[in-house]
């Protein structure tokens, strides 16, 4: 249940300086990915086609046949090698062969460092988002063994259309933040897997994935990440730092800022996130608009090489509730009722089509964007 777009991580301080060029070499540009712009989808972060019934499947069919033929696909670490030198790939496998096979290309997140926390195996963390002791990312044994599991991750990678494979999802607000001792040992994290995977396959591409405020202020993090990966790619969802939904008189202006900061780019947007939630100010009417002006700006920036829709579907009551539970916070934090509120219908609500598999206005919008 990982890779929401919390925005929380708007409240802390960042630097601005002016961020470098990226590295270069055959994979920056995306060699794997079909020229032009491919929007896709993902259901919220897995892949599990199996699971789709009927009415989705027709959807998705149909979205795929109008151009809407990209696909996010997270996975953790511990999910692949739950134990040292043992691999469990047949699932990982299995899920791209599927996505295939439905005419989706995969873009696929290893998600090492995740929303503040450390995404590791048991035996590298102390179980609480943190290193196990006297571990640290940089580690010539855990670059070693996490270059062995790429040995095996990419070749599946490469038989199934993967254009792009990251290794972490919106950590930067802890390395912007408490943590940035930890900044440089996952420079060099991202420096080896990005060695080991081109001495595989010098085209396949090798990033991580920010949120839009260290974009947006260019962040040591950010200048750092870029200098390190083939591609920093971002999340971005026009949400204010109390969960409530920004006017869309402003998300124009906020969004050509971020893509900005790239300069030539190309660009990677791993989930664009336009929530439907009443208690965030939101409506179907405000998501289609939302997602009309983004798209607007994407077809205005050439650099833009993918953008993922973040997600296809609200979940049912029954799940959302679990959900909820599940990603509810401590309450110890003491937060506003109102911001929970708000929190607890974000989680379920940004979809673009209905639990009941009916699509929700935007739908259009997206299957005129692929056309």
């Amino acid at each position: 249940m990982r890779c929401l777009l919390l925005p929380l991580a708007l409240l802390l301080a960042a630097c601005s300086t002016t961020a470098p060029e990226p590295p270069t070499g055959e994979a920056t540009s995306l060699p794997l990915l079909e020229p032009g712009f491919m929007l896709g989808t993902t259901f919220f972060g897995s892949g599990d086609v199996d699971a789709l019934g009927t009415t989705e499947r027709a959807l998705l069919t149909d979205g795929i046949a109008r151009g809407m033929t990209g696909f996010t696909l997270y996975v953790d670490w511990a999910d692949l090698e739950p134990t040292p030198g043992r691999y469990t790939l047949d699932r990982f496998e299995a899920t791209l062969s599927a996505l295939r096979q439905l005419g989706f290309t995969p873009f696929v997140n290893i998600t090492v460092g995740d929303i503040g926390d450390m995404n590791l195996p048991e035996d590298l963390s102390d179980g609480a988002g943190g290193f196990a002791d006297g571990v640290a990312l940089d580690d010539a044994d855990v670059l070693d063994r996490f270059g062995n599991l790429l040995d095996r991750v990419v070749p599946i990678a490469l038989a199934n259309d993967v254009f792009l494979l990251n290794v972490g999802n919106e950590f930067d607000d802890r390395l912007d933040g408490d943590f940035r001792s930890e900044r440089d040992a996952y420079v060099r994290f991202v420096e080896a897997a990005r060695e080991r995977v081109h001495a595989i396959e010098p085209k396949l591409a090798v990033g991580v994935t920010l949120t839009a405020r260290p974009v947006r202020e260019q962040t040591r993090t950010f200048q750092a990440m870029r200098g390190a990966a083939d591609v920093v790619a971002f999340n971005y969802g026009p949400i204010e730092s109390d969960l409530s939904v920004s006017d869309v008189n402003d998300i124009r202006s906020d969004f050509e800022t971020t893509l900005a900061r790239f300069g030539d780019g190309p660009i990677v947007i791993q989930e664009l996130t336009c929530p439907t939630a009443s208690a965030m100010g939101s409506s179907e009417a405000w998501q289609k608009t939302c997602y009309e002006t983004l798209l607007d700006v994407i077809t205005e920036t050439p650099q833009v090489r993918f953008a993922s829709v973040f997600t296809f579907q609200d979940f049912d009551a029954e799940i959302c509730r679990a959900v909820q539970e599940a990603l509810a916070f401590d309450e110890s934090e003491e937060l506003p009722e109102a911001f929970v509120e708000r929190y607890q219908e974000y989680l379920c609500t940004m979809g673009v089509v209905r639990p009941d598999g009916s699509p929700k206005l935007t739908w259009d919008v997206l299957l005129d964007a692929a056309d």
